[in-house]
């Protein structure tokens, strides 16, 4: 691709394409954007609008640009909303908050004492590194009904390091009226989990996004939140709200679950998981994280406490006798109520929040055979599948390898009971079917949760 200009934008080339604009117009994109300005070849491109005054060109082109930005790095990044500031030494602190929090303003404050990073998005990779967007600033001048776009050198904020820069803070921007100075204090990571949730651009489409943003929260130490009334205080604490050295995010893996559907008469209705895109367990007190995503691929974080996570991960075709005892196995028996009238309005609360969902238990006389979803797509051989829910539109590709391969391979030969799958896998391993038991039935029950296969 080609373009009249080639711009950095979250690790993307971006070429502004100026055919159409006079003079005037072309130096004043060159201007605003003179402090993004890089070399290459383009990997995408904004055409610049013709017509209309050079500050609505230059607004509409700051707004798509971020927006072509951000569906470039989809997926790949997680992109935050929040302002960027770095350190001489490379090491950058996200400011992190909705419009009209005072990310732009605090960005020119602290821009003047470091390097300013960006004031729309913080976009960081796998390994902590920040990749920036020195765009324009969005200002209003006196006088004048439209904002200005004004590159950071000429608003005097100071130029990066060199090196790459590396994500050293997260914090929760708090401008309120009262605060003498910059107030910082810790945010556990379950109460600042929502708004960073909500702070992400497409959050959906990353891979175990909320392991991925405790992640990168455990390497810079943590969430802080910095309350303050005037932004000058921040440029004294800035640096300390950096950790001295970020350790590499390393994402966590899934929580192992799993399990076969109960058998019998009893009880009367059995409870299970509905499978999020993502789980993140949180400690002290013990919760838990759930990511779901709606039809419209619309991501809702719900964080699990109380007897709550136990219930969660207990269900699994379970009645309720069997989550009392998971409640009460893992924070004892409740002292001053009925365990199971406690249980019983948890689960009531999970179920209408579409955490649980409630069925009739199969029969004993009719044992439930595995099937694979009719809308389930798969390729691959006994070493490795690949296998996606079409009707899901969150759906992300999931690769089985190993032993997971076999199971999903012994499922194709045709619905079964778990007999008859385990007594599959167990010949296309060579091993004896009860080594192997276990580990397969508890494997169908996560394939059943992440709505791959069923059993009925």
């Amino acid at each position: 691709m080609t373009g009249n200009l080639v711009i950095a934008a979250l690790g993307v080339r971006v070429g502004l394409v100026c055919d159409g604009l006079d003079a005037d117009a072309r130096t004043a994109v060159d201007e605003a954007w003179t402090d993004a300005a890089t070399t290459g070849a383009a990997d995408i491109e904004v055409v610049a609008d013709t017509g209309g005054s050079i500050r609505s060109l230059l607004s509409s082109l700051s707004q798509r640009v971020t927006l072509a930005a951000i569906e470039a790095q989809r997926g790949r990044l997680w992109m935050l909303h929040a302002a960027g500031i770095a350190l001489p030494d490379g090491r950058v602190v996200a400011l992190v908050g909705p419009s009209g929090r005072g990310k732009t303003t605090a960005s020119r404050v602290l821009g003047e004492a470091y390097g300013y990073v960006s004031d729309e998005t913080v976009a960081v990779d796998s390994s902590g590194r920040v990749h920036p967007y020195r765009k324009p600033l969005s200002i209003i001048e006196p006088g004048e009904s439209e904002k200005a776009q004004r590159s950071p050198s000429v608003l005097g904020l100071g130029r990066l390091p060199d090196g790459e820069l590396q994500l050293a803070g997260i914090v929760v921007l708090d401008r309120r009226d009262g605060v003498s100075g910059a107030v910082v204090s810790d945010v556990d990571l379950g109460d600042a989990l929502e708004e960073l949730v909500a702070q992400s651009s497409y959050l959906t489409n990353l891979p175990a996004p909320l392991r991925t943003i405790g992640a990168h929260v455990a390497s810079v130490g943590g969430v802080r939140r910095v309350s303050y009334t005037d932004a000058a205080a921040l440029v004294s604490v800035l640096p300390e709200l950096a950790v001295e050295s970020p350790s590499r995010p390393r994402v966590s893996k899934p929580l192992s679950l799993g399990g076969s559907a109960v058998v019998g008469s009893s009880p009367d209705r059995v409870f299970r998981r509905v499978a999020p895109l993502d789980e993140l367990p949180l400690a002290d007190p013990d919760r838990l994280a759930l990511f779901h995503v709606d039809a419209a691929h619309a991501g809702t974080v719900r964080v699990l406490a109380g007897i709550a996570p136990a219930l969660w991960r207990a269900a699994d075709g379970v009645g309720l006798e069997a989550l009392v005892d998971a409640a009460i196995s893992a924070y004892g028996a409740p002292g001053d109520k009925d365990a199971t009238v406690a249980v019983e309005a948890a689960v009531d609360e999970l179920v209408a929040a579409d955490v649980l969902k409630v069925s009739s238990p199969a029969k004993a006389s009719d044992p439930a055979l595995w099937r694979i979803h009719d809308d389930v797509a798969w390729t691959g051989e006994s070493s490795r599948v690949v296998v996606l829910a079409l009707a899901n539109p969150a759906a992300s590709p999931l690769a089985l390898e190993g032993s997971a391969a076999l199971i999903w391979i012994a499922l194709t030969a045709g619905p079964g009971h778990s007999d008859d799958i385990v007594a599959r896998v167990a010949e296309s391993a060579d091993v004896h079917a009860d080594a192997i038991r276990p580990d397969v039935e508890s494997f169908l029950g996560t394939l059943r949760d992440q709505d791959l296969v069923f059993n009925g």
